[in-house]
């Protein structure tokens, strides 16, 4: 009988890990890149009818939810998806 090897290779998305920790790895990834389309948004909130106090709110709840975002996709990812990410990114 000939000799087989008993390693798998997975793709980059999938760590090691199992079932479970893929999906915390996906969710975590999809939770840091959906965090940069807040930015956009930044540049509408100076042209909204709104009052500067508002407006100040609004920026600062901005912030916190990509934030969050980031920091719960992080979490959820580890250093891992981070990378991931950041290599996608800088293509």
């Amino acid at each position: 009988m000939g000799h087989r090897s008993s390693h798998v290779i997975q793709s980059p998305l999938v760590p090691p890990g199992g079932a479970g920790r893929r999906i915390r790895f996906i969710a975590g990834v999809a939770f840091m890149a959906a965090s940069f389309l807040v930015f956009p948004f930044y540049l509408v909130i100076p042209f909204l009818p709104l009052s500067g106090t508002i407006k100040l709110g609004i920026t600062l709840l901005a912030s916190l939810l990509s934030w969050g975002m980031f920091g719960a996709g992080f979490y959820l990812s580890g250093r891992e998806g981070y990378d991931w990410l950041k290599r996608r990114l800088h293509r």
